[in-house]
C-alpha cells in the first residue's frame, strides 16, 4: 500500500510475464507506472506492443523508446513511502540487471543484477528515468554510466584513476 510508483524499462518479457501481470495490477491499484518498452527487442516486438497496448488501456503511461536508440537497459524504480506521519519519507528502490525480467530467459542465462536503496543511485535513475521519457536532457549521472554520452568516457576515467591510486602507493588499486 505504500508503494507509490513504479518505473521500469520493458525490453524482452515474453507473452506471459507474471511481471507485466503485476505492473497492470499495480495501475489497477492507483499506483503510477510508466514503461519504456523497446520496440526493437529481437524475438519481442510482438509481445511488448500487446503489452504496451495493454497498460495503456488501464492507465500507465508508456513511452516507445528513445528515436534513434535501443533502449536495451534493464531498470526498475520504485518509489515508497516510508516513515512516520510526523517525519514522512519517500525512498527509491532501484533495480539495474543485465536479465531482461523474461520468466523464460532468466532459466536459461546467467545475469547479474544490483538492488539497492542508495539514494545517489535512486536520484540517478529517478534523472535517467526523466531523460527517457523527454521530460530532461540530462547526460551524466552522479553513479551510473549511460550509453551513449557517458559510457566510454566514464570508464576510462575510472581506469585513469585507479591508475594513479596505484602509482601514488594504494595497494587496494586494482591495475594488472
Amino acid at each position: 500500500p505504500d508503494v507509490l510508483a513504479i518505473k521500469q524499462t520493458i525490453y524482452r518479457t515474453g507473452s506471459e510475464s507474471p511481471l507485466m501481470d503485476l505492473l497492470l495490477e499495480a495501475v489497477r491499484r492507483g499506483k503510477e507506472v510508466m514503461c519504456i518498452v523497446e520496440l526493437k527487442a529481437r524475438f519481442d516486438e510482438e509481445a511488448n506492443i500487446n503489452w504496451a497496448e495493454r497498460l495503456e488501456a488501464v492507465g500507465a503511461q508508456v513511452v516507445y523508446g528513445v528515436v534513434g536508440l535501443k533502449t536495451h537497459a534493464k531498470l526498475l524504480l520504485v518509489t515508497r513511502r516510508e516513515g512516520t506521519p510526523k517525519r514522512p519519507l519517500l525512498r527509491r528502490y532501484v533495480h539495474l540487471s543485465t536479465g531482461n525480467y523474461n520468466p523464460k530467459t532468466a532459466r536459461l542465462y546467467e545475469d547479474m543484477g544490483l538492488f539497492t536503496a542508495a539514494p545517489d543511485v535512486g536520484a540517478d535513475l529517478t534523472d535517467l528515468f526523466n531523460t527517457l521519457t523527454g521530460y530532461s536532457r540530462k547526460t551524466e549521472y552522479r553513479n551510473l554510466l549511460v550509453a551513449p554520452n557517458g559510457i566510454r568516457s566514464g570508464i576510462v576515467d575510472r581506469i585513469n584513476i585507479e591508475i594513479e591510486r596505484r602509482r601514488a602507493g594504494d595497494e587496494r588499486a586494482r591495475v594488472q
